[in-house]
């Protein structure tokens, strides 16, 4: 994630950049929807801009996602009626063919219409025939609409085809989302041992991959379970954690789910106020949203708990609509409890006709999905699964013991071969070394004459000279009665003479190798020369650039340079700021300086300075580059490489 927004703040505009940004989208998607959100925006804008109808496209398709994940249902069809319009003016793309069917498939899954969502899935899976994590993923959104229809069997057969194609890719976040639906499958066949084991397994994998969003979910129906087998306690247990989650994550949905199913609890254990509280909130938080789901089911709950209040004629024409609207949106489930609940009301009416015509719907609906039938076919997937991989472990063990009889065979026949090449080795290996410690012995001595070299010349070229200087002054002192001139020359020559001197030494000491080190002496030496004109100026650092060691040339060149620029900014610019960056960018130096003064005409500058500037940069390997107009400051800048 570090790597990835190094990439985006580099703000290269491009499809680098945008590559970089979905793949963050994915990585904080379960972590931070709101920041996922915003950072979605912001790159279907730059997509848009660039005419990136790809990138667009996976834009669009994580803001259908946050926006559902929030409940922001109408912001998520607004997304997802532009990701239609963008897959049908690029109709030879696969890719944004798929994303926009896989987006609408879970859209209208999320939103309860069951039904819709079911041929957008297939279809999906129909374009997308690689046999990969993606085409993993629609195996088990296809699974999930199966099982909301009810379609409990299909739905077994479709998850466990996603999961083994995630085990197969070693996809830890697919195999979560796999065991936790197989779970929900055996949950609604009332295998609740079973299903406990696939929920714990997947609540393993998540809490490993830090998925929070994944977690909350599970954590939901693992209280789900302990509710049904009237563990009240450990299931109430489950739900607290659940909503201190939604909450804390901000998601509105899971926040009336898991309230839905605590009034369940409640209603169970026949405190029935606590339960009238919790079926509450969970209405007024699904209606808001519009989680048509989730306040159907609950408005229910809330009816059965009002029988021997309200309105017998308002209470049926509500539970009718209700019904309806589940045989519409297609969730047969629920449909079939509702069947029930009507029979219950009937009876408890003393229509004794209605209440048996709505037992045998119930009946009728409830064998079709919950049937002993059903559950052996369920079974058998799983069987047929579990002996599959058993056979995949089988074929294994044979063909690692075939290939460790091949390699005891190789080992027998190397035996020879390698004692032999140990002894060439060993020979070989003497006469290297003896070699490199002459190349090494010849190097440092070519590398102290060099040294030697350089010191003589510096000597020569800067303190000879001034020495020089100051003789012939320090006689035409002697000569003249005012003399004051000429020793204030010499005071001059004297103290940049002294300066020279330290530089030198400074720069030889191996103690001042690292770029630590060189840091003091540029701060001492911009504070000496920039303060007293009453110029503001700052450092700008990279903390890994403090433990760089440079060699003696080119720790000298860059002090150098240094100076030069401080100098210039010093006598020249007239300005008021100066900021001074170093940077280390995978093996270069950047050192820039860069002041707000006057400026001049970099195309007409010949001073001496600004060419030693430049043939110190080259005399290292550098890059030295100066940028300047009128009015609008300098600024000097120099790459050196550090290896």
């Amino acid at each position: 994630m570090d790597s990835l927004q190094r990439i985006i703040t580099q703000r290269t505009r491009d499809t680098v950049e945008l590559n970089a940004r979905l793949n963050l989208i994915f990585e904080i998607l379960r972590r931070d929807i709101y920041q996922a959100k915003e950072l979605s925006l912001q790159t279907a804008q730059l997509a848009d801009s660039l005419h990136q109808d790809r990138w667009l496209m996976s834009a669009y398709t994580y803001l259908i996602i946050v926006n559902r994940e929030m409940g922001l249902f109408d912001s998520g069809r607004y997304y997802l009626n532009k990701a239609e319009r963008l897959s049908k003016a690029n109709p030879e793309n696969k890719r944004m063919q798929f994303n926009f069917l896989k987006s609408a498939g879970l859209f209208y899954k999320d939103i309860g219409e069951y039904n819709k969502a079911l041929p957008f899935v297939k279809a999906s899976l129909e374009i997308w025939d690689k046999q990969d994590e993606t085409r993993a993923g629609q195996f088990l959104n296809l699974g999930n609409l199966h099982y909301y229809l009810g379609n409990f069997k299909e739905a077994a057969e479709q998850h466990m085809q996603g999961l083994r194609l995630f085990e197969k890719l070693k996809n830890l976040r697919g195999q979560a989302f796999c065991l936790h639906s197989i779970g929900n499958n055996f949950f609604n066949m009332n295998q609740l041992a079973t299903a406990k084991n696939y929920y714990e397994r997947s609540l393993q994998l998540k809490e490993q991959l830090g998925d929070k969003r994944g977690v909350l979910t599970t954590t939901i129906s693992l209280g789900d379970v302990y509710k049904d087998m009237n563990s009240f306690e450990k299931a109430s247990s489950y739900y607290q954690a659940g909503l201190t989650a939604a909450r804390n994550l901000k998601l509105p949905s899971e926040e009336a789910r898991v309230l839905h199913q605590w009034g369940l609890l409640y209603k169970r254990m026949e405190e029935n106020e606590k339960a009238r509280a919790s079926f509450s909130k969970s209405l007024s938080i699904s209606k808001q949203i519009g989680d048509s789901t989730t306040f159907i089911k609950t408005q229910s709950e809330i009816f059965n708990l009002d029988l021997a209040e309200q309105s017998q004629k308002k209470r049926e024409t509500k539970m009718l609509d209700g019904l309806n609207t589940l045989i519409r949106i297609g969730d047969r489930s629920q449909e079939a409890l509702e069947y029930h609940r009507l029979s219950e009301f009937y009876s408890h009416n003393k229509n004794y006709e209605k209440a048996l015509y709505y037992l045998r719907k119930h009946e009728a609906l409830s064998d079709s999905i919950e049937g002993n039938a059903v559950l052996i076919q369920l079974k058998d997937v799983e069987e047929k699964y579990n002996n599959e991989k058993k056979q995949q472990e089988i074929e294994l063990l044979k063909k690692n013991q075939e290939v460790q009889s091949l390699e005891l065979q190789k080992q027998r026949a190397n035996t020879t071969l390698i004692a032999i090449a140990l002894l060439s080795a060993i020979a070989i290996g003497t006469l290297l070394v003896n070699r490199y410690r002459v190349m090494n012995r010849i190097k440092r001595q070519a590398e102290l004459e060099r040294m030697r070299q350089n010191i003589a010349r510096d000597l020569h070229d800067d303190i000879g000279s001034t020495l020089s200087s100051i003789n012939i002054m320090s006689k035409l002192a002697m000569q003249q009665p005012d003399n004051s001139n000429q020793l204030q020359k010499i005071s001059i020559y004297s103290s940049r003479m002294m300066e020279t001197m330290s530089d030198m030494v400074w720069s030889i000491n191996p103690v001042n190798d690292s770029v630590d080190q060189m840091l003091v002496k540029m701060k001492e030496f911009a504070g000496e020369i920039l303060e007293p004109k009453n110029m503001v100026y700052a450092f700008n650092l990279d903390e890994e650039v403090t433990h760089i060691r440079l060699d003696v040339e080119k720790r000298k060149s860059v002090f150098l340079i240094f100076k030069e620029a401080i100098n210039n900014a010093a006598k020249y610019s007239e300005a008021t700021k100066v900021d001074i960056g170093l940077n280390r960018v995978n093996g270069t130096l950047y050192l820039r300086v860069q002041d707000n003064g006057k400026g001049f005409n970099s195309s007409t500058a010949r001073g001496n300075g600004l060419k030693n500037m430049a043939a110190r940069a080259q005399a290292i390997k550098g890059k030295w580059k100066q940028v300047s107009e009128p009015g609008k400051g300098t600024t000097i800048s120099v790459e050196v490489p550090i290896t």
